[in-house]
């Protein structure tokens, strides 16, 4: 029964079915979702879109998943489609630990990178744009500016 459980779990995989891998181990009552059926619930969500979901699955099996370069993979792509770059390249890390020849992984890690950089890059801009939108006021508010403003805060 397991084994035909699995075997159709990966048909529907490969037939891009995840709903039907979804449905099928939610039929599974919760606590006895094992570490196998957890990653499988997981990779399917994660397909769906769903990455905060899977990654709750990812971490029931995470005691499994230390040394497996996929599972750290799968975590950094959910991770990654989050927008949580920082957790994403530690996960693209490790995985890149174990399997330094994944060129998925590899590229996964890279755009990491650059999303992360992107985005501080972004802040940066951001911050500039503050400070001289407040410098303007400040100077639109100061006498030199308004020479009304002297008499107006002398009253």
């Amino acid at each position: 029964m397991r084994e035909e459980l699995i075997a159709q779990l990966n048909a529907w995989h490969e037939a891009d079915e995840y709903e039907e891998i979804v449905s099928r181990i939610k039929e599974v009552p919760t606590p006895l979702i094992d570490e196998e059926l957890a990653v499988h619930l997981g990779r399917a969500l994660n397909n769906l879109g769903r990455y905060r979901e899977a990654l709750k699955w990812f971490n029931k099996a995470a005691d499994q998943g230390k040394k497996d370069p996929l599972w750290h993979f799968r975590v950094g792509y959910a991770h990654y489609y989050l927008d949580e770059y920082d957790q994403a390249i530690k996960a693209f890390k490790k995985a890149n630990k174990l399997d330094p020849e994944d060129q998925d992984t590899i590229e996964f890690l890279e755009w990491s990178r650059s999303e992360k950089a992107a985005l501080a890059a972004a802040d940066e801009d951001s911050e500039d744009a503050e400070e001289a939108a407040e410098a303007d006021s400040a100077s639109d508010a100061s006498p030199e500016a308004d020479p009304d403003a002297a008499k107006k805060t002398n009253r």
